[in-house]
């Protein structure tokens, strides 16, 4: 008796007569172990006929029949998850329109690592903008840093410290080209300089004053050439307008040097050496009185200033007051003793 699994279809044959005909009975695969019942069915074979034999040996138990060729089985490559909305739009469109959509489908890796590249030249280009942003403010406090060391040596008015604070003025200068502040306190360093050393040449014995007086013109040619520039570059700037009266007070432009020097102190009032400019334009003009009162004002306003107490006591001498100028002289040495201007007029005073 041949039967047939019901899951898997393979083909078994059981010996006849194992159940009584219409009686149920139950049967297991031997191939997927499913147990199934049957219903058993009568001889085929009449009385007194040779019974025919089975086209089938009958095993002694249930022996399954030789399982089927298994189909050949399709190697699937793993893909991305790919949403039922497209699934069933890849089904209603064209072939190539399907694979055109199934490789953009493969590429989103590909699209991924260009994101990642972006997000990383993003972080690059952030970090590039902090070094700059950095840099530049380390630049600005260096340069803040050498203007305040060179203000600091224009007030003690030696001609080292005077030659330092040109330096450093020049330097602040030429790395922020084009700015008038920096450029006209480099000029107002030199022009400094130029109207210690002409003084000194004015007063010292004849025999004393050719270097001096060399020195002061050099000078005087430098600094007006840089209070010049300053004055283009920003004709309203105080540090500029300041090293024009100055330039101009050593040249002998006595007027010209009273107005620049009182648009200077309109810029910025209380300024110690836009004071200090409007006194070397009333000495230019002989109007002692008047330097006198803005030497006095200027010092008033930086104690440390010290061009101003020496400037005094020149004014003093001029006036033939020696021991007044030998005072003020003496006091400037204790607060400086390099002062080397302060230091020949002294001795030129006890004389």
């Amino acid at each position: 008796m041949l039967i047939e699994c019901s899951r898997c279809h393979a083909v078994f044959s059981v010996q006849d007569g194992i159940a009584a005909e219409g009686t149920r009975f139950s049967v297991q695969c031997g191939r997927c172990q499913l147990v199934f019942d049957l219903v058993a069915e009568g001889e085929t074979a009449g009385a007194g006929q040779e019974q025919q034999p089975p086209s089938d040996p009958e095993p002694d138990s249930l022996v399954p029949a030789p399982p089927a060729e298994p189909l050949a089985q399709a190697v699937v490559e793993p893909v991305a998850p790919v949403a039922p909305g497209k699934l069933a739009q890849a089904a209603s469109e064209p072939v190539g329109t399907v694979e055109s959509a199934l490789a953009g489908m493969v590429l989103e890796p590909e699209r991924a690592t260009r994101a990642r590249w972006l997000l990383l030249l993003g972080i690059l280009a952030a970090a590039s903008a902090a070094g700059i942003v950095l840099h530049q403010r380390e630049r600005a406090r260096e340069l803040g840093e050498k203007m305040r060391v060179g203000r600091e040596k224009l007030l003690r008015d030696d001609s080292a410290s005077l030659q330092d604070a040109a330096k450093l003025f020049t330097e602040a200068a030429r790395a922020t080209p084009g700015r008038a502040p920096l450029e006209a306190e480099c000029a107002f360093a030199l022009l400094l300089q130029a109207a210690a050393q002409k003084d000194l040449a004015e007063r010292l014995p004849t025999a004393e004053r050719d270097e001096p007086g060399r020195a002061a013109s050099r000078l005087l040619q430098q600094g007006a050439a840089a209070a010049r520039q300053a004055f283009a570059d920003d004709k309203d700037d105080p540090a500029a307008l300041r090293a024009m009266a100055l330039a101009e007070s050593i040249s002998g432009a006595a007027d010209q040097a009273a107005v620049h020097a009182e648009q200077a102190e309109q810029a910025a009032p209380g300024d110690p050496w836009a004071l200090y400019a409007k006194a070397a334009a009333a000495f230019a003009g002989h109007a002692h009185e008047r330097a006198v009162q803005a030497l006095s004002a200027a010092r008033e306003a930086e104690p440390r200033l010290l061009r101003a107490d020496v400037d005094l006591a020149a004014i003093s001498l001029d006036r033939g007051d020696p021991g007044g100028a030998g005072e003020l002289l003496e006091s400037v040495l204790r607060r400086n003793p390099q002062h080397d201007r302060a230091r020949r007029m002294l001795a030129l005073v006890s004389r």
